[in-house]
């Protein structure tokens, strides 16, 4: 099943606000109430790592285990992960929202574009290590993970815009973000040609509301 089928159109949406308690007797009544105000396309040049709220970074994990000058029996390239960092979004599409009026209004966002994020690293890396670094992903972090996701068309999310404020809108590709490095295992346990790098792979798409 193609990936950008799974999970389709999972929200992070911050909480709706309310109007100002002095708009309140400002505000037309149920049934002079109108549609939704549709966001606009933002013209900003589109974020390949935005912060995702609330995302921290995870604990130092614990290093391979061997004793130098035992025997190994398992040798040659392996990879390992050091730390699960903070996750971004790889925005495909961004709009907003500015209310003018003395009193909230309804907003609808709609995606409108799509785009694709793949398995990548701050390093040049293999097709055979990025297959690796996603089963060590999946394995021990993330196993949503994804070697490639493709984001969704007319994903729509809705809410209310307080008087005379903004509220922006981001859809994209969340990224799944750790830190560790790929490395050789001799027979006497000992351990050659280290890389540290940060690696990431697509595992979620949806909403962050600003």
């Amino acid at each position: 099943m193609h990936a950008a089928a799974v999970m389709t159109g999972l929200l992070l949406m911050g909480s709706a606000t309310p109007a100002l308690a002095g708009d309140l007797d400002a505000q037309p009544p149920a049934a002079d109430s109108t549609a939704p105000v549709t966001g606009v396309e933002s013209d900003k040049p589109l974020d390949e790592d935005r912060p995702i709220t609330g995302e921290v970074d995870g604990p130092t994990l614990k290093e391979p285990q061997s004793s130098s000058g035992s025997h190994c029996s398992v040798t040659g390239d392996f990879v390992h992960i050091t730390k699960n960092v903070k996750n971004t979004m790889s925005v495909k599409y961004s709009t907003y929202v500015t209310n003018n009026k003395s009193y909230a209004i309804d907003y609808s966002f709609t995606s409108q574009r799509s785009g694709t994020t793949t398995i990548g690293a701050s390093l040049t890396i293999s097709k055979e290590l990025k297959v690796r670094w996603l089963g060590q992903i999946k394995a021990e972090v993330n196993v949503n993970a994804a070697k490639s996701w493709t984001s969704s068309l007319n994903v729509g999310t809705s809410g209310k815009v307080k008087a005379h404020s903004t509220v922006t809108g981001d859809y994209g590709i969340m990224k799944e973000n750790i830190q560790g490095y790929t490395a050789t295992l001799h027979g006497d346990c000992s351990v050659t040609n280290k890389r540290n790098m940060t690696v990431w792979a697509p595992y979620r798409e949806g909403w962050e509301i600003n």
